[in-house]
């Protein structure tokens, strides 16, 4: 009778090549991991922004509704500090993600119209950034990746003393009506 086995050599080869094939496939899946975060936060800060600006322009509970980034959190009033907690609906950003830019946006009773312009910036932990642009008017929320030729330079005018930003081109005829911003440093 014979009995047919594997050998210590084929059993090595074929761990050997598993062992390969899964410190290869690792770096992949973490990146993809990191990017489908991005990608997730984007659309949840974008959904969260929407559905402030919806609960504000029906005047939800008589009140103004805002959307805090860091946090995730869509709360009732005009300002994060001061909300109404017990009206918080939160998502917040996974841990691979931080965010940059406009730390919060609230929106009129009724008109909708958004408390701030500009650009709240998603980052993730391999350095790749996306950015949702916040304006006036019936196009609320302009996302995407940030790309340096779509990007204009500006003089800024907010808050008393100007200084020196890069926005998309989208964004520029509300910085310019909004602010009075200028083309150039």
């Amino acid at each position: 009778m014979k009995h047919s086995a594997f050998t210590i050599i084929e059993i090595l080869l074929a761990m050997s090549i598993i062992f390969v094939v899964g410190a290869l496939s690792i770096p992949s899946y973490r990146y993809y991991s990191i990017v489908n975060d991005l990608e997730r936060s984007v659309d949840q800060v974008t959904q969260g922004l929407h559905r402030a600006r919806l609960l504000s322009e029906l005047n939800e509970h008589d009140s103004a509704w805002g959307y805090h980034v860091a946090s995730g959190i869509v709360f009732k009033g005009k300002i994060y500090a001061d909300r109404d907690a017990g009206f918080d609906e939160m998502q917040p950003l996974p841990v691979t993600i931080t965010s940059t830019g406009l730390p919060e946006v609230s929106f009129a009773m009724l008109t909708g119209e958004p408390s701030a312009t500009g650009s709240i910036f998603l980052t993730a932990v391999n350095g790749m950034q996306r950015m949702i642009t916040i304006q006036s008017g019936p196009v609320l929320i302009v996302g995407g990746e940030e790309e340096d030729n779509d990007f204009l330079t500006i003089c800024h005018f907010s808050g008393g003393t100007p200084h020196t930003i890069k926005i998309p081109e989208s964004a520029w005829p509300g910085h310019q009506r909004n602010h009075g911003d200028t083309l150039g440093a």
